[in-house]
């Protein structure tokens, strides 16, 4: 086993994107750290995946005030206060008005302990609404050093075209994954056209991708979890006869399904960076340490055919989190 900084994954990292040299090719997803959404979170068990995390190669960390009541960018800044200059952190906001999303924005670096951020994106976009004001903010923001990068999330190619004529959109973030590929459609064409980095979320479909997703989606603990599209009745079903084939091709192959979905992904999406949720010690280790040998066939045709067959189950939706803006 090798970490992070494997050649698999270099190799496979778009040499054109701007963040290729300096991004780390895996990231640390920091909404689980928040608690809230996902269940009590213990302090220690953050801190100590936070620490694996970096000691396993990774330097970007993927925050929002929204994760915790601003818990998870408290616990991110106070980790990475020392070594700020080596670390590459994103936040975001909702849109909302250009004053209150520059509000958060300060509030953000604030809890960060930072003068600046390395991404900040639209978290989610506002249907309707003119959104170049809260772009034209940013860029004022980008000017005054606030923020090096601005990014989207969750936008639709209409709404991305909308905000590119008051800014360069530098980074695009979208749900992806196994068995929610739908981006594929539209968004990562248009993102390599534009040539516009795309950062996935999601790649381990909330842990149903895993070696214990069947149990995951069986028994769900009660919460955010069973509001997701892939837990939801017609769909569900097609869910578990996919996991089934997945989990038995790799392990035939002895792989574990976080590494071959993640191998998988990357080869597939061509991302400088794909954000993993990391609640523990444990969880980074696994996250983050990935062999070192090349995915193999079996397993990558088992999952191009699990990515083919669950599209027509899937409900037509923006997200996978059935949010409507």
């Amino acid at each position: 086993m090798s970490d992070i900084n494997n050649d698999t994954m270099k190799e496979s990292v778009d040499n054109h994107s701007p963040l290729s040299d300096r991004i780390s090719p895996l990231a640390f997803g920091a909404w689980g750290i928040g608690g809230e959404y996902w269940g009590p979170q213990e302090h220690k068990d953050s801190v100590r995946a936070v620490h694996k995390a970096l000691a396993l190669g990774v330097n970007h960390f993927d925050t929002a005030p929204v994760y915790g009541k601003g818990r998870s960018e408290q616990l991110i800044g106070q980790q990475l206060k020392k070594i700020r200059k080596d670390c590459f952190i994103a936040s975001k906001a909702f849109y909302t008005t250009p004053e209150k999303m520059e509000k958060s924005l300060k509030t953000s670096l604030n809890r960060l302990l930072t003068d600046y951020l390395d991404i900040f994106y639209i978290h989610w976009p506002l249907g309707g609404a003119d959104m170049r004001p809260g772009m034209e903010m940013l860029e004022k923001m980008r000017r005054q050093g606030r923020i090096r990068a601005i990014g989207v999330s969750n936008f639709t190619i209409e709404q991305i075209k909308m905000v590119r004529e008051a800014g360069d959109v530098d980074i695009y973030q979208g749900g992806y994954s196994v068995l929610w590929p739908l981006a594929e459609k539209e968004i990562i064409p248009y993102c390599r056209e534009e040539r516009i980095p795309f950062i996935p979320y999601g790649i381990l479909a909330q842990g149903l991708l895993t070696d214990t997703g069947l149990e995951k989606l069986n028994h769900p603990p009660e919460g955010f979890r069973h509001n997701m599209l892939l837990f939801q009745r017609g769909v569900k079903d097609a869910v578990q006869s996919q996991l089934i084939s997945i989990q038995e091709s790799c392990r035939k192959q002895g792989w574990s399904v976080e590494h071959a979905v993640t191998l998988y992904t990357q080869e597939r999406t061509q991302s400088p960076s794909l954000l993993l949720g990391t609640r523990t010690r444990e969880q980074a280790e696994k996250n983050f340490r990935l062999p070192g040998s090349p995915l193999p066939d079996e397993i990558r045709c088992r999952l191009d055919r699990s990515r083919s067959e669950i599209d027509k189950y899937l409900p037509k939706a923006d997200n996978m989190f059935g949010h409507k803006s």
